[in-house]
């Protein structure tokens, strides 16, 4: 992060993993040791227990601070229409904080037309559709967004033109930049430095955008 600039890092579990409770406390714990720059989202299976998922939620964003909650249909093997994806929507409207889902790789569950519906029934839910359907699906992610004023879109491994076509069709307010790993975070710095966008752009998508929907207020 300081050798390429950056102010703040947004961090979650990989999905597959298996001590993710035990990794969101390393990750408070990362919070607290650097405060303002490292910021916490959950990432749970759906698929277990309403008690447990409900509890390890709310200790992430009450306990620890987590300003988000991860959605990963390929990860966690779930499409985002069935009813047990209804406890993360409703958690996200009672705690103010978005859903970040993952979309592209591992269809049927990641297409990007499947989190219209959600968005719809929870208007005052911010959904951010990771990757931005993956460079494939990227055009049905931009209809996503059209048709939805709470779908953002993160066109991390997007090609350069789709990420231009995203922000001329859907509005520079609802593009924010992500990496997806460590290891991709120079590549996408130079993808967004050298598609022609201004610096009031690149401010937007780097920083005013983000700290506004995940409401980044101290930053």
């Amino acid at each position: 992060m300081d050798r390429f600039g950056i102010a703040a890092g947004l961090v979650m579990p990989q999905p597959t993993l298996d001590n993710v409770f035990e990794v969101h406390s390393r990750i408070g714990d990362m919070m607290t040791k650097y405060p303002q720059r490292i910021y916490g989202m959950t990432s749970l299976d759906p698929w277990l227990a309403e008690d447990i998922y409900v509890a390890e939620v709310e200790r992430c964003i009450k306990e620890l601070g987590f300003v988000a909650i991860k959605l990963h249909p390929l990860g966690h093997n779930i499409s985002p229409l069935s009813k047990l994806c209804n406890k993360i929507y409703e958690l996200a409207e009672l705690h103010q904080v978005p859903v970040l889902v993952h979309t592209g790789t591992g269809n049927p569950f990641s297409l990007p037309s499947l989190m219209i519906d959600p968005a719809k029934r929870y208007p005052g839910v911010s959904f951010i559709l990771c990757h931005a359907g993956f460079a494939v699906y990227a055009d049905e992610a931009i209809v996503a967004a059209k048709h939805c004023d709470n779908i953002y879109l993160e066109p991390s491994w997007c090609q350069t033109y789709m990420t231009r076509k995203m922000i001329d069709q859907v509005g520079l307010e609802k593009i924010i930049m992500g990496s997806d790993h460590i290891s991709n975070l120079p590549v996408e710095l130079a993808k967004y430095n050298n598609i022609g966008f201004s610096d009031e752009q690149l401010e937007a998508i780097f920083y005013n955008n983000p700290k506004r929907i995940f409401k980044l207020e101290e930053l």
